[in-house]
């Protein structure tokens, strides 16, 4: 079962953070993030001028039921491992890259960790050499899983029975994912469902 570390803009996008949240509760994947990427999380979705602008009461119920669901996906005491990324990540993404790092050594000898991001330019593979972190993107990730575990295109099904306000179709799924850069996991997808994406 692979251990991913979930970057905010994994968690800040609905269908995204619940695909990633949905596949750790079959037991297809372990997620992992902190609170430092909960709190940028929460921090984009409610702001008053940002593209979300999302109650912040409901916000905060679904983090905590995060919090509270998942209490094993938190990881704690990677501020030490910070310094060894100044110079060689984005600056605002230190934390994140520590938080990997932290994750794949709290496992004795170190453990294999995909730090799942949008943004691999700050976060670039270079910054993890001699460690067991790789980066990917999540359409990479996803494609990789899919392709590799036959019973993810159910467990996707199941949640998308979930989205009914608005009610979700398969289709629309699929649309979705190509426009938030996840058109190879769209494509296999739809293969594994018998469709194309539109």
């Amino acid at each position: 079962m692979p251990v991913v570390f979930l970057d905010a803009n994994i968690l800040i996008p609905e269908y995204l953070r619940s695909i990633f949240l949905e596949l750790y509760e079959a037991g297809f994947l372990q997620a992992n993030w902190s609170e430092g990427l909960l709190a940028e999380t929460r921090r984009n979705l409610i702001a008053p001028d940002g593209k979300f602008r999302l109650d912040a009461n409901r916000v905060d119920r679904m983090l905590n039921l995060m919090r509270s669901h998942f209490p094993q996906a938190l990881v704690h005491g990677f501020e030490s491992l910070v310094p060894q990324f100044v110079g060689r990540t984005d600056p605002k993404d230190e934390h994140v890259a520590a938080g990997a790092l932290k994750r794949s050594k709290a496992v004795y000898g170190g453990e294999p960790v995909v730090l799942v991001t949008a943004n691999v330019s700050d976060l670039p593979h270079a910054a993890f050499a001699g460690t067991k972190v790789r980066v990917a993107r999540p359409g990479r990730f996803l494609t990789e899983l899919v392709n590799a575990e036959p019973g993810v295109p159910a467990v996707i099904d199941r949640l998308l029975k979930r989205f009914t306000k608005p009610k979700t179709t398969r289709v629309d799924l699929l649309n979705i994912m190509v426009n938030v850069d996840c058109s190879e996991f769209a494509e296999a997808l739809a293969a594994a469902w018998g469709l194309r994406p539109g």
